[in-house]
């Protein structure tokens, strides 16, 4: 069986990239302080800078069901994905493969990341982060690959939906309005009235730093894992944290639009 990375990150970059071509020049990193001024919009992505969606219900588990929902369609699957272990890398190849089976695996991976994420694991800092993003004037969206519904499920359980404002989430069969894709950093934008130049978003994948770009965003790359942080900054991450005390920090030291 391959090695599991994060859900999506391969297929998602194999079916996009292309179509996408490359994101604009990040400019020199500027650090924390220097990314956060002038903004007045923090998004986060979900799984990884709020909670560990897979935690208790592993990524290749839920991987293994759609491909046997896939399979019930005697629909042969490529190796590489049937052996990936990634939910969002066999959905993203359903949706490329036939848009019938993209919508049946989308329903049933929504069904998965909700039970997923009564089991999630929180990340450290993350409910601070947003009642200082809150308590700086600043707007909050939460924009994420997976399920709108499974992302306002686990915000509403664990009391940190007062504290969002805006939620740009998977709610289509359509793999390629997922990140890279700009798509669904333009939908939280549009949802807090707000322009590119006014926001920052916070992510810990290429995927995401590479999203902000192409929105025009400034991306900012949580690094919570040995050797990330390279790569979020080759990948044009303005500024790097690895351990999200450090933009509370900064969220709380006057930083106001």
């Amino acid at each position: 069986m391959a090695r599991y990375t994060r859900p999506g990150v391969s297929a998602i970059l194999d079916s996009v990239h292309e179509r996408l071509g490359p994101p604009p020049a990040s400019p020199p990193p500027a650090g924390l302080s220097g990314v956060l001024a002038g903004t007045r919009c923090l998004l986060l992505d979900f799984d990884g800078p709020i909670c560990d969606v897979f935690a208790g219900l592993p990524a290749p588990t839920a991987a293994g069901r759609l491909i046997r929902l896939i399979g019930d369609s005697h629909v042969p699957v490529p190796a590489d994905v049937a052996g990936s272990g990634d939910p969002l890398r066999v959905f993203s190849w359903a949706s490329a493969a036939d848009p019938g089976l993209g919508a049946r695996v989308e329903a049933e991976l929504t069904e998965l990341e909700c039970a997923a994420v009564a089991i999630a694991t929180p990340t450290p800092h993350a409910p601070e982060v947003l009642s200082a993003a809150r308590a700086s004037g600043r707007l909050v969206a939460v924009v994420s690959n997976n399920s709108e519904r499974a992302v306002r499920a686990y915000l509403a359980a664990h009391g940190l939906d007062d504290g969002v404002d805006a939620v740009a989430a998977r709610t289509s069969p359509d793999a390629a309005l997922l990140k890279p894709s700009p798509h669904l950093v333009g939908k939280a934008l549009a949802a807090l009235g707000a322009v590119p130049a006014e926001a920052v978003l916070v992510g810990d994948l290429g995927t995401d730093v590479r999203a902000a770009l192409l929105a025009g965003v400034r991306p900012i790359g949580y690094a919570s894992k040995p050797g990330v942080r390279a790569t979020l900054r080759q990948a044009g991450a303005q500024a790097v944290v690895g351990d999200l005390a450090d933009l509370v920090a900064a969220l709380r030291t006057g930083l106001r639009p």
